[in-house]
């Protein structure tokens, strides 16, 4: 009995509740297929991640596994059940409103509800699924942004609504758009990307840009780009991994620019094209000669034209002005006979358009009628169908309108930077003079402003494009490809020149053949071996190459003047250099590896340019310097030095190889203590570009030496100062003879104090610092612990950037108080930046005026609530106030007019925003923009 009553209790609970739950099913009915309902949504938002996450992992190069299939199976079958049981509910309920009186039909319900929430909870809880991080994936179509002047609707443009019918014929695989250079083929591709923006013809719309030397590797390196895929280097790998991904895909796949055939199979785009197993799959090309359209199997084709008449004259007159045109009662016949003269070509319209802006006088007009007229190619042979000749003949006017052959020279040079990469003028400039473009010049300040002054005559003559007042500059991609096909003798002999930011040359003949070459941002290694057979090249360019580490066999370069080695690798001097005895520019910028010069260097007696600005250079031997005679500037500057770092440039045998350099016109160097500053400043006819003084430990007070400043060398020439690593100074003096108003740094752009950790102040005597600092344009604040103001920089004319950085006690910038006037105080004051100043609690006093300010970035500024703007003067050229959330959030505004008109330009800061950048950062940021 005892054992009978232990399997009672064992037995009768459960057969009790299952009998219950029974019984409970017609009362429950609702409530289980509700139960249900939501289990399910939640199944349904899984395998919704699930599938996700199955896409990330196919871009990835990965597939799902079989379990993972066999449970979205499972899903669906569960979803087919679910919803034909929820639907019988639906229209019981629709019957008898929630209520049935039939209690086998609520019987079944309830109990089918129940039974099938187990199978979706089952579901859920699956072991079979792997929980990963989900990704979003690339948008479908990624929308690019086209010109606002013009409008993407079919309707009104013949040409779009043409190539979006061949899009959607399924026999059409492959659609050709061809036309000259400059006509607009780029435009309407864009045009035909952000059409199918919000439309679901295609799960994925491609665009790759193939421009001219348009590689598998290139092409396949951009479409993994667009579709986050997985990366390989080995060609035939990274095709499996792109065919693999697109095999299932409808896809249409936009090919900008090409310039010859590229096969598209190997690339791993599947084929035949057109509709293959219910998948799109569509190519459109654009290129400038219909040959490529052959050579590609295009099966439908698009020429664009160029513009009608009226069009063609509606545009240029835009670009020359209505000032210019009713100027003079003859200017606008004459600009309709230039309007011919150019064919209807769009940039061609632009370009010269823009040439003739000002230009007043009829014989103005009709001189550039006839150079058009005599660069115009009236039969041109197209060896490959090429309509960019044309183009470039064209075009050639503005280039052959420039005054002299040193500035054409100087924008030929422009085309070694690569496609799309922003120039510094600095940069620029300093390869003018390596290049002997600038050789007369006497000192570095005289050949900045020969410089700036070729630059704008650049500018104004189209050929160089600059943004706002004083940025990089950069040139068109066609007018580029203009200045190869002139350097390359009218496109002649292609190896004149050989510019290829992708790929290293690896023939030696194009080695043997070349006079230029530039390898920017190649990521090459190691040169190739270029044979023993003499070189013509004489100018190499390999800045920002990262990892190149050597440079191997250099004995053919026999020729080479200019090598530029500047933001490379090289933990080492490359030893090799110093066999090149004809070398006259050297640059090893930014190469933070070399510790030391080799002996050898000595021998490049011809050398004129030496620039290891930025590198870690602490030993020289003695005697090299001096054996190179010819230097012109020599540049061992370094921006940064770190606390307990001890350099010594300058020990007394160098100074005297320094003094020994007759025709030295540019100095940038580090001096450390005031005797070092005064053996410096006492070498005769030295002309110092760049300074940085370190380690003024002697004394509490520092002073400018009154030699310092009366020397006219320094005046004239000195364009950097830097102020840094002294632990030990309070008080700086600067101190000038106020009978001497002429005393002013005419060169000096950018200053910085760094590290100043017991600055108090910066006393002034006898000098004021707006009339000192005429030209100063960068400021930098750096650590100056003690520093409360910098109330000094009122009124400076020129100052363009102002930095302030880790300023512990600093409670204002500007102490002084406004006036009513709201004079101009800041009158090209562009951009300001405050960091790391807890104490900070004011910028300046609203009433100082602002007119160009631009950018505002504060971050870790607590105490800082006000911003120095009320109503009547914020400033009209405001983009962005750029800060943390929470300090945006808090700030406080006397006017809510004010505080409403600023929001619009509020930007959070990112996580990965830095406090700082450095030189070499922002000089790469600038040239990939």
């Amino acid at each position: 009995m005892e054992i009978l009553s232990k399997a009672a209790d064992l037995t009768l609970p459960p057969l009790f509740n299952s009998v219950m739950r029974r019984l409970t099913y017609p009362f429950k009915a609702g409530d289980n297929v509700r139960d249900l309902q939501n289990a399910h949504r939640r199944l349904l938002n899984k395998k919704d991640d699930i599938k996700e996450k199955i896409e990330i992992a196919e871009r990835n190069g990965q597939r799902q596994t079989h379990q993972v299939q066999e449970w979205l199976d499972e899903v669906e079958a569960a979803k087919t059940k679910v919803d034909a049981m929820v639907e019988k509910y639906e229209q019981r309920c629709m019957c008898f409103k929630c209520f049935s009186p039939n209690c086998c039909s609520n019987y079944t319900i309830g109990k089918t509800a129940a039974e099938k929430l187990l199978d979706v909870q089952r579901l859920l809880n699956d072991e079979r699924v792997v929980e990963i991080a989900i990704t979003p994936v690339p948008p479908p179509v990624q929308e690019v942004p086209v010109s606002t002047t013009t409008t993407s609707s079919p309707n009104a443009n013949p040409n779009l609504e043409v190539a979006l019918r061949y899009i959607k014929e399924d026999q059409v695989g492959m659609i050709g758009i061809w036309g000259m250079g400059g006509v607009g083929k780029s435009h309407l591709l864009q045009q035909i990307n952000n059409y199918f923006v919000g439309d679901s013809s295609f799960n994925t719309v491609i665009m790759v840009t193939a421009s001219q030397s348009c590689t598998t590797a290139k092409a396949q390196k951009e479409i993994v780009k667009h579709q986050k895929l997985q990366k390989d280097e080995d060609v035939s790998s990274q095709r499996n991994i792109i065919h693999d991904f697109l095999k299932k895909r409808s896809f249409l796949l936009l090919l900008d620019d090409l310039w010859e055939r590229l096969d598209l199979q190997e690339v791993g785009i599947p084929f035949p094209l057109g509709v293959e197993g219910g998948c799109k799959r569509k190519v459109v090309l654009t290129t400038r000669t219909i040959t490529v359209c052959g050579q590609m199997e295009v099966r439908k084709d698009i020429k664009l034209e160029c513009l009608n008449d009226d069009d063609a004259l509606s545009l240029f007159l835009e670009k020359v002005g209505e000032e210019t045109i009713n100027s003079n009662p003859r200017i606008r016949s004459l600009a309709e006979d230039i309007v011919n003269e150019l064919a209807g070509l769009p940039l061609a319209l632009i370009t010269i358009g823009r040439a003739m802006y000002q230009k007043k006088d009829p014989r103005e007009w009709e001189n550039a009628i006839d150079q058009l007229k005599k660069s115009r190619l009236h039969t041109v042979e197209y060896s490959h169908g090429d309509h960019g000749e044309s183009t470039f003949y064209r075009l050639k006017f503005s280039y052959d309108s420039l005054k002299s052959d040193t500035l054409r020279e100087c924008f030929l040079s422009c085309s070694m930077w690569p496609d799309d990469v922003y120039i510094y003028k600095e940069e620029l400039i300093e390869c003018w003079m390596g290049l002997g473009l600038l050789e007369e010049f006497d000192s570095m300040s005289e050949a900045s402003n020969t410089g700036h002054t070729l630059i704008g005559e650049l500018i104004r003559a189209c050929l160089l494009e600059e943004y706002e007042d004083d940025p990089p500059v950069r040139v068109h991609d066609l007018l580029r490809d203009m200045a190869l096909w002139i350097a390359r003798d009218n496109g002649k002999k292609k190896n004149k020149w050989v510019v290829d930011a992708d790929e290293v040359p690896r023939g030696r003949e194009i080695w043997r053949e070349a006079e230029r070459m530039s390898l920017m941002y190649s990521d090459i290694e190691k040169l190739p071996a270029a044979g023993h057979h003499p070189s013509k090249l004489t100018t190499l360019m390999l800045r920002f190459n990262k990892y190149l580490r050597e440079l191997g066999d250099m004995r053919a370069f026999v020729a080479l003047t200019y090598l530029d080695l500047s933001y490379c690798g090289f933990v080492d001097f490359p030893v090799e250099v110093c066999g090149l005895v004809q070398l006259r520019y050297l640059n090893l910028t930014c190469n933070f590896g070399i510790s030391s010069l080799p002996s050898e260097l000595g021998s490049l007696v011809n050398l004129k340019f030496l620039i290891l600005r930025d590198t870690n250079i602490r030993i020289i031997p003695q005697g090299v310097i001096a054996k190179l005679k010819l230097l012109q500037v020599l540049d061992i500057y370094k921006a940064t030095q770190t606390d307990d770092e001890i350099l010594t440039y300058l020990p007394s045998p160098l100074l005297e190889e320094l003094e020994s350099l007759n025709d030295l016109k540019g100095l940038g160097i580090c001096v450390q203590g005031i005797s070092q500053l005064h053996r410096l400043i006492e070498l005769a006819n030295m002309s110092i570009w760049c300074l940085a003084i370190s380690r003024l430990e002697e004394s509490t007070s520092f002073s400018l030496p009154a030699s310092f400043l009366e020397d006219e060398q320094i005046q004239m020439n000195l364009a950097d100062l830097h102020i840094m690593n002294c632990d030990v100074t309070q008080y700086m003096v600067i101190e000038g003879d106020h009978r001497h108003p002429a005393w002013q740094l005419r060169a000096l752009e950018n200053l910085r104090y760094d590290k100043m950790r017991c600055l108090e102040e910066i006393i002034w005597k006898g000098v004021v610092p707006k009339e000192l600092f005429q030209v100063l344009r960068f400021l930098d604040i750096d650590s100056c612990d003690m520093l409360k103001n910098i109330s000094w920089i009122l009124h400076l004319p020129c100052l363009r950037d102002l930095r302030v950085y880790k300023c512990s006690r600093m409670s204002q910038l500007i102490a002084s108080e406004g006036d009513d006037n709201s004079i101009p105080t800041f009158p090209c004051l562009t951009y300001i930046e405050l960091n790391s100043l807890p104490e900070m609690v004011s910028v300046c006093h609203p009433a100082f005026a602002l007119p160009a300010l631009s950018f505002i970035k504060i971050w870790s500024c607590p105490k800082l609530k006000k911003l120095p703007f009320r109503s009547g003067n914020i400033p009209s050229k405001l983009q962005s106030i750029r800060g943390e959330k929470e300090w945006l959030d808090g700030l406080e505004w006397e006017d809510n007019s004010v505080k409403t008109y600023l929001q619009r330009f509020y930007e959070e800061k990112d996580e990965e925003d830095t406090s700082t950048e450095s030189e070499e950062e922002i000089s790469i940021e600038s040239e990939e923009a």
